[in-house]
């Protein structure tokens, strides 16, 4: 079964008062018949956590030194309607009780955990990246490494070796914006592609008329002492 994990946060110039704060919370909760546990910070602020009866777990949390933070999970088969009304009460109360030290407000659509088809995919240099994959059509440990192709509405069947999105059958925004997306003009000039990977680049280059195109193949050599 998948969870869903919301998120919100409000960036304060200062510390709220917690008191306050929780007090005009109160309300919301019990509306929600959600049951509060205060948990002890040792001074850092206030941390407690709502439990409901259909399951939804949320924890509040305002930091000593001016973050005020809303995290909610809930299962798939919950009431969307219900957890969005949830979300925009807090989001309202919060905004009117922290008015005078709001700076910033950042709510996230939902983190879907533990599906049947895992949708994030991290990149290169650390950033994670949501696709809108439906299904796994192949997932298999070779000698070498774990193959999985998956499928995705918006860029075809997916190739990830060892968890790392190597290419996919559409990946024409990629391209343009590596060949200046209508900026360059390509007609009879001459084109050296220095690496080329898939051959995407080739494929959309062929189609403006260049005059010559090169390509290069770049490989690295690991010499060890």
């Amino acid at each position: 079964m998948e969870v869903r994990h919301y998120t919100l946060d409000f960036k304060l110039s200062a510390p709220a008062d917690h008191s306050a704060t929780v007090r005009g919370l109160q309300s919301i909760f019990q509306e929600q018949e959600m049951t509060e546990t205060v948990h002890d910070t040792e001074g850092h602020g206030y941390l407690a956590t709502f439990i409901g009866k259909n399951g939804r777990l949320a924890i509040l949390r305002l930091h000593s030194h001016g973050l005020v933070t809303f995290d909610l999970q809930c299962s798939e088969r919950d009431d969307l309607a219900q957890v969005d009304n949830l979300l925009d009460a807090l989001e309202k109360k919060l905004k009117s009780l922290l008015h005078g030290t709001l700076q910033r407000v950042k709510r996230l659509p939902a983190l879907r955990r533990g599906g049947e088809v895992d949708r994030y995919w991290p990149t290169a240099d650390g950033r994670l990246i949501e696709y809108d994959i439906d299904e796994v059509l192949f997932d298999k440990d070779s000698a070498y490494q774990n193959i999985k192709i998956l499928h995705s509405h918006q860029f075809g069947n997916i190739l990830i070796l060892n968890g790392d999105v190597n290419l996919a059958e559409s990946d024409l925004p990629y391209t343009q914006a590596i060949m200046g997306n209508g900026r360059e003009h390509y007609a009879g000039k001459e084109i050296l592609i220095l690496g080329g990977g898939d051959g995407g680049i080739l494929f959309e280059a062929v189609k403006l008329k260049p005059k010559m195109i090169t390509m290069v193949e770049i490989s690295f050599t690991l010499n060890t002492v």
